[in-house]
């Protein structure tokens, strides 16, 4: 089986993007309607464009998803997703439940979902020591329930709570193992 692309899901603070760095392969670049922020390079973090042409990109079914976060517009282009794997090199994507169910659609076996998932209190216990405000804390909790029901979309699921980090980490290397001996 030959992946094109690895897309992480879970609830907030689970370690979808500690797991994706870990695994060390080249990100999809998403884009979004939010200004850069310090040192952040357009192609590089994000590719930075306004809502209307966000909006115009969605209409004319370029863009897999869009979503709403905090008043800006984030998305992933479907030419992004189509290309990976084209060079050779695997990518990987940290995804809504929502989005990683399209990815599969639209790629199949070429793409590899896997959950990342903690208890509550972990995750609460991780949110707070980032220091993220109690609203920040409530609005990002309030889609656990739906983000934990979702992995079961996930070809595999991670348990990544703080007794499981190890376990965790040596599934990634594993992982990128496997990949390094294609």
């Amino acid at each position: 089986m030959s992946f094109s692309i690895i897309v992480f899901q879970g609830p907030s603070a689970s370690g979808k993007s500690t797991l994706q760095a870990r695994l060390g392969l080249p990100r999809i670049v998403t884009w979004t309607s939010r200004a850069p922020r310090a040192g952040e390079q357009d192609g590089r973090e994000y590719h930075f464009a306004t809502r209307e042409q966000l909006e115009l990109m969605n209409r004319q079914g370029r863009m897999l998803e869009i979503n709403e976060y905090r008043g800006n517009l984030y998305g992933t282009s479907i030419s992004s997703l189509e290309e990976a794997g084209q060079d050779g090199q695997v990518r990987s994507s940290v995804m809504e439940a929502k989005g990683a169910r399209l990815v599969k659609e639209l790629l199949g076996e070429r793409a590899l979902l896997i959950g990342v998932s903690a208890s509550r209190e972990q995750l609460e216990h991780r949110l707070f020591e980032r220091k993220v405000s109690i609203e920040e804390q409530q609005f990002r909790m309030a889609s656990f329930d739906e983000e934990i029901a979702a992995l079961s979309q996930c070809d595999m699921v991670i348990r990544n709570d703080e007794s499981q980090f190890h376990v965790a980490e040596s599934i990634i290397d594993y992982i990128r193992l496997g990949l390094e001996q294609k």
